[in-house]
């Protein structure tokens, strides 16, 4: 199955998906229309005091029918990177409102669309889905991250909503039109968890996960997503911003703490990566040429040179790791801001 690692006892990957069956929370990723999940609507997660709006996401109020002192409307897409924050001024969202509120004024509005674990294909869907209905001026959308990390722990196949491979199991099981009784039959979490990791596994067999031939098409499948999300752009002639996201693999000197967030072998699995994805960014436009509407940027570097501890796993990163995602998310796109500003005013 592997190259270049041993083969995984059964047992105990098993009892890894257990464990992290834990983490599938309803509250955090809600099933929802063509988005794979997003919040709970209109919840509140008690243990982080967060709120959910009520399309299941980080705003005190939803997006919804543009009102006439909005001078500016961003959206910003992504995974929980741009969730964490203890307040929502807190965010990456809420410090890039901040900063353009301080260039534009009060008019500039800020909104945050990210959603616990999503990966980019999530992202083009909600842009697709329902931004269009929604008049933003700039869509941000940040990603490589999950696009990358997710397939070797969740779905191995990439590009897949990281929980798609339970649903498929679930789904098959209670609504098969077989006369056999499914593991579901009995509703008891042991054997729910059975019926979900024998597709883990399968899947795993199929798709020859960790080979280097796997690697590369977890590549593959970023590029298409990139590239898909430059073609949705000239459609929608909105200016789109894509940001490949920084990673603990992507600092110089990393504290003794963020070198501990992993195993070896997964870390050493990231940095290749993150080498391959950095090369996609940089060759984008001479492999597809230029869109009018489709920027493209690298902060995967963006915290190289700090010597301090900035991340708090291998995605997430501290408060001064948000300050400077949230300062260099403005100054990527201050210039279409401006445009649009002037034009609303």
């Amino acid at each position: 199955m592997t190259t270049g690692s041993s083969i995984p006892d059964n047992d105990a990957e098993k009892q890894k998906l257990v464990r992290h069956l834990g983490t599938f929370d309803s509250n955090i990723r809600f099933p929802a229309p063509y988005v794979a999940f997003a919040g709970r609507p209109s919840s509140q997660i008690f243990d982080h005091g967060w709120h959910y709006d009520a399309l299941g996401y980080r705003n005190d109020v939803a997006a919804g029918p543009r009102s006439k002192n909005e001078t500016l409307r961003v959206f910003i897409v992504g995974d929980s990177t741009l969730v964490d924050g203890l307040t929502n001024d807190d965010t990456v969202p809420g410090r890039v409102q901040t900063l353009l509120r301080e260039e534009f004024g009060v008019g500039a509005y800020v909104y945050n669309f990210g959603a616990i674990s999503s990966c980019l294909n999530q992202s083009i869907m909600l842009s697709t889905m329902k931004f269009i209905d929604l008049d933003p001026d700039v869509i941000v959308i940040i990603g490589g991250g999950t696009d990358t990390f997710q397939p070797w722990t969740f779905d191995p196949r990439p590009g897949n909503p990281y929980n798609m491979f339970a649903l498929e199991a679930i789904y098959g099981d209670l609504f098969s039109q077989d006369q056999r009784q499914g593991a579901l039959s009995s509703l008891s979490r042991e054997s729910v968890q059975d019926l979900i990791f024998a597709r883990l596994r399968n899947l795993r067999l199929i798709t020859r996960w960790k080979d280097p031939a796997w690697e590369w098409e977890v590549v593959r499948k970023f590029e298409l997503a990139v590239d898909r999300l430059g073609r949705l752009s000239k459609g929608i002639a909105i200016p789109v911003h894509f940001i490949l996201q920084p990673m603990v693999v992507r600092k110089s000197s990393p504290t003794e703490s963020e070198k501990s967030f992993a195993s070896e072998e997964f870390l050493n699995y990231l940095d290749r990566q993150y080498e391959r994805l950095k090369t996609v960014t940089l060759e984008y436009e001479g492999k597809y040429g230029s869109r009018d509407f489709f920027s493209i940027h690298d902060l995967s570097d963006a915290f190289m040179k700090i010597n301090e501890q900035i991340f708090t796993d291998i995605v997430h990163y501290n408060d001064a790791g948000r300050q400077i995602m949230g300062s260099s998310i403005f100054g990527l796109i201050r210039e279409d801001c401006e445009i649009s500003h002037r034009t609303n005013s």
